[in-house]
């Protein structure tokens, strides 16, 4: 709870300080690609943007200090959210958050990086990304919680990530059938019948 209020606390400088240091790294990029495809400045910027506000949320100290920095059980953020009060929606946004927070990163980077090229490596690296954030939580950021909760929505959102990263892949694998194949394919049939029929008048007409 503390850290959604903390976030939308600190929005501002979300949008005062990172998005125009992302505009930066844009208008650098395109400088720098000059003639090339003008969307990639555009993804140069949005991938940076998503790092530094990942970093920014995640890294943003929290006071007070919490009486349980460590929550492992699974599962204690989804019963906040299910047994949370009338208009309570800060477990339901604290989940979301949790949810989406590596989605981007997981759409962005696999433009930059062709290693990631399937699912299995974008949810892994999803996983080790949220793993080493909590841990860096836990060890050096002050109020923060380092929960297995966290890990978790995090996997689930850099695998969703993954998903639409894919799905066009999937869908230009598909076989074509066009109407001149199959127009092709009766062409070939026909011709096929015509030689046999021929082959079976001259041996009637050989006999």
């Amino acid at each position: 709870m503390q850290q959604v209020l903390v976030a939308f606390g600190g929005f501002a400088p979300v949008v005062t300080i990172l998005l125009p240091l992302s505009v930066v790294v844009a208008v650098a990029s395109a400088v720098v690609r000059s003639g090339s495809d003008p969307r990639e400045p555009l993804l140069d910027g949005a991938l940076a943007y998503s790092v530094l506000t990942v970093g920014y949320l995640v890294f943003l100290p929290q006071p007070p200090p919490p009486a349980d920095p460590v929550r492992p059980s699974l599962g204690n953020d989804v019963s906040m959210a299910l047994t949370a009060g009338p208009g309570d929606l800060l477990p339901w946004v604290q989940l979301a958050g949790n949810l989406v927070l590596l989605l981007p990163l997981a759409v962005l980077v696999p433009q930059r990086v062709p290693w990631f090229d399937s699912v299995v490596k974008i949810a892994f690296f999803g996983l080790l990304l949220s793993v080493s954030i909590e841990l860096v939580q836990f060890l050096g950021i002050p109020g923060r919680v380092a929960a297995t909760d966290d890990v978790v929505c995090n996997t689930i959102g850099a695998t969703v990530g993954a998903l639409l990263v894919r799905l066009p892949h999937w869908l230009g694998s598909r076989p074509q059938h066009s109407a001149s194949g199959r127009a092709g394919q009766t062409v070939w049939t026909l011709i096929a019948k015509i030689e046999q029929e021929r082959g079976v008048l001259s041996e009637q007409r050989s006999r």
